[in-house]
C-alpha cells in the first residue's frame, strides 16, 4: 500500500519514531492516529516483519519446540498486538521459507491466525497485510481478528504466540506491572512465545526483567537469545541491555525513507525474548559464548562483551598481535554469532593458538 508521499511519509515515520522513545504513553492515545497509520502500514510493516524471521531462525535452531513448526500441515498462531501486520506477515514468510529449506512441500499449509489488536483500523489494515501475504506464499489462510484488550482475551490452543511491540506499552515506570507478568507467563506456560520490543536502554532491560520473572516462577524455559536459564547477568549493571543488530534487506521505499530521515544505522534493531513450556533440555559440557556487542577496538586491541552459556558475562580481547588465523573469527564474527574458545582463557584474553569457532549464527 502506498498512499503516502515518500516526504510526508519520512515525517510521520520521524514523528512515530519520537513518540517510542520519549512519549510512550501517547502511543496509545494515538491508535486512531492516520498520521501513525500511515507510518506503520507503508513503513514499519516492511521493517519490522523481517525481525521476526530472525528470532524464529535462532529459536529452531535451538529448540524441537520452534523446530517443528515447519513441519505441521496445520500451523495455529496467536499474534497479541498485531498492529497493521508486521507479525504475522513476518511469520508467514518465515514459514515458507523454513519450509523450502527442511524439505521441498507436498501439500498445501494452513495457517491459522488468533490475531489481537485493540485499534479497529489497525486491525482493517492487519486483515489485508495478511491474507496478502497468505496468498502469495500459498497458504490456505484462517483468520480470527479480536478487537480488544490483551486481558479480555482468552488465549485458546495454539502453537505459538507472538508479540511485538507491545508489551513494553503496559509497563509503569522500568519494570512490567504484575498483571503483566501474569499475563505473559500464561502464554509462555501454554506455548512457544516469542517477544520482540523496541532496541531501546530502557524496554530492553524490562524485557531481561520479564525474562527472570519468567524463569522464576517455573514451567518455562528460555531458548533464545540466552544460552542459560540464570538471571540476566546484564541486569546488574545500569548501563547494560542486550538487544540485536542484525543486516537486512530493505526494500526501495524503506531505504527512501530511511535516506530522508537521516537513519545512520540500517540494520535491524530490535530486542527479543523466545521461550517454551517446560524444563530446559540438557546442555553439552562446555561454555558457549553469544557475542552480545560489535568489536570494540581499543589500543592494540579488541575486545568485545559475550554472555557465556554458564551465566557469566564477560569482555573478552584479542590482542591485535596475537591474532592468528585460528582466532580471526572472534573478531569476524556478527553481532549475536554463538562462539566457542578452545582452549577457553581464565584471563578472558584469548591466546594465539586459540581457536574460536562460529557455532551458530
Amino acid at each position: 500500500m502506498r498512499s503516502t508521499s515518500d516526504e510526508a511519509l519520512a515525517r510521520a515515520v520521524a514523528q512515530l519514531s519520537d513518540l517510542y522513545t520519549t512519549s510512550r504513553a501517547a502511543l496509545v492515545r494515538d491508535q486512531s492516529s492516520p498520521t501513525h497509520l500511515a507510518a506503520k502500514c507503508e513503513y514499519f510493516l516492511a521493517s519490522d516483519a523481517p525481525k521476526v524471521g530472525y528470532a524464529l531462525d535462532a529459536a529452531a535452531a535451538r529448540s524441537a519446540h520452534f523446530h517443528r513448526l515447519a513441519q505441521l500441515p496445520v500451523v495455529r498462531i496467536t499474534d497479541f498486538g498485531a498492529g497493521v501486520g508486521a507479525t504475522s506477515v513476518g511469520f508467514l514468510a518465515w514459514l515458507g521459507s523454513a519450509r523450502e529449506k527442511s524439505a521441498p512441500p507436498t501439500q498445501r499449509v494452513r495457517v491459522e491466525i488468533h490475531a489481537v489488536e485493540l485499534g479497529c483500523a489497525a486491525a482493517r489494515a492487519y486483515e489485508r497485510s495478511v491474507r496478502t501475504a497468505a496468498a502469495h506464499c500459498g497458504f490456505d489462510l484462517a483468520l480470527h481478528l479480536d478487537t480488544r484488550d490483551f486481558f479480555a482475551v482468552e488465549c485458546k490452543e495454539t502453537d505459538l504466540i507472538l508479540c511485538q511491540t507491545a508489551v513494553n506499552e503496559l509497563l509503569l515506570e522500568e519494570v512490567h506491572a504484575e498483571r503483566t507478568i501474569a499475563l505473559v507467563r500464561s502464554w509462555a506456560q501454554r506455548a512457544p512465545l516469542v517477544i520482540i520490543e523496541p532496541a531501546l536502554k530502557f524496554t530492553t532491560r524490562a524485557l531481561m526483567q520479564l525474562r527472570n520473572a519468567l524463569l522464576a516462577s517455573g514451567g518455562v524455559h528460555a531458548v533464545a537469545p540466552c544460552l542459560h536459564q540464570g538471571s540476566c547477568p546484564m541486569l546488574a549493571r545500569t548501563g547494560d541491555w542486550c538487544h540485536e543488530a542484525r543486516d537486512t534487506e530493505r526494500t526501495p521505499r524503506v531505504i527512501e525513507i530511511d535516506r530522508l530521515v537521516a537513519r545512520r544505522d540500517h540494520r535491524a534493531l530490535y530486542a527479543y525474548l523466545a521461550t517454551a513450556p517446560g524444563v530446559a533440555p540438557t546442555q553439552p559440557s562446555g561454555v558457549t559464548m553469544r557475542v552480545s556487542t560489535d568489536t570494540l577496538g581499543s589500543r592494540g586491541k579488541s575486545e568485545r562483551l559475550v554472555c557465556r552459556s554458564d551465566g557469566e558475562m564477560r569482555v573478552m580481547r584479542l590482542l591485535d598481535r596475537e591474532t592468528r588465523e585460528n582466532n580471526a573469527a572472534f573478531l569476524s564474527a556478527a553481532r549475536g554469532v554463538v562462539m566457542e574458545v578452545n582452549p577457553l582463557p581464565a584471563n578472558d584474553r584469548i591466546a594465539p593458538d586459540a581457536s574460536v569457532t562460529v557455532i551458530s549464527v
